[in-house]
């Protein structure tokens, strides 16, 4: 009987080593990919492409356009960060430049002067990140631009409406009728 379970256990006992050889090869520090992709204009280092980074490895970035009155984003993993700064890799990231583009759909909220909030869906629209016409769920529509980091969005056909803030926080004030309270959006496409 004896003999029986070295029979069996040998076997395992190998299966089980070469595992465990095979396997020596995963320690010590990983590795994680850096993928950067600038979109049109934007400049700035570490360049677009791949790198292969080893774990806890810290990589300075810094990223600008052309013209100073035009704002850009940096997404890491696709949550916001500033122009610049230090990423310590601990895991896969995708770094993406971009020029701050509004256009499409957004969740927009403002409240009035008994203190509730409004909720409307806005489609903003143009041929470049800086300017254009824009339409609401409510069927009104008017003009935006922005310039830098300002927002401006001016009403057409709803009273003297006239909504401003910050391009990067999609926040601020408008001012209609007299008053003056405030407004934010989320991005919805």
């Amino acid at each position: 009987m004896k003999n029986f379970k070295n029979i069996i256990l040998l076997p395992l006992l190998v299966i089980f080593m070469s595992f465990s050889f095979n396997g020596c090869s995963g320690f010590g520090v990983p590795d994680y990919t850096l993928t950067v992709i600038l979109e049109d204009g934007c400049t700035g280092t570490p360049d677009a492409g791949v790198y292969t980074m080893s774990e806890l490895n810290e990589v300075e970035y810094e990223y600008t356009y052309p013209d100073e009155n035009v704002k850009i984003e940096v997404l890491v993993n696709n949550s916001a960060r500033n122009s610049l700064g230090i990423l310590v890799m601990y895991n896969n990231i995708t770094l993406t430049v971009r020029v701050l583009d509004i256009r499409g759909s957004w969740g927009f909220s403002y409240h009035i002067v008994d203190g509730s909030e409004v909720e409307m869906t806005i489609i903003f629209e143009g041929d470049t990140p800086f300017a254009g016409t824009f339409s609401d769920s409510r069927g009104y529509s008017g003009t935006w631009t922005v310039e830098n980091d300002s927002f401006n969005m001016t009403y057409s056909d709803w009273e003297d409406y006239i909504f401003t803030g910050s391009v990067t926080s999609m926040g601020g004030d408008y001012f209609g009728e007299g008053v003056q309270l405030a407004w934010s959006a989320v991005r919805l496409d």
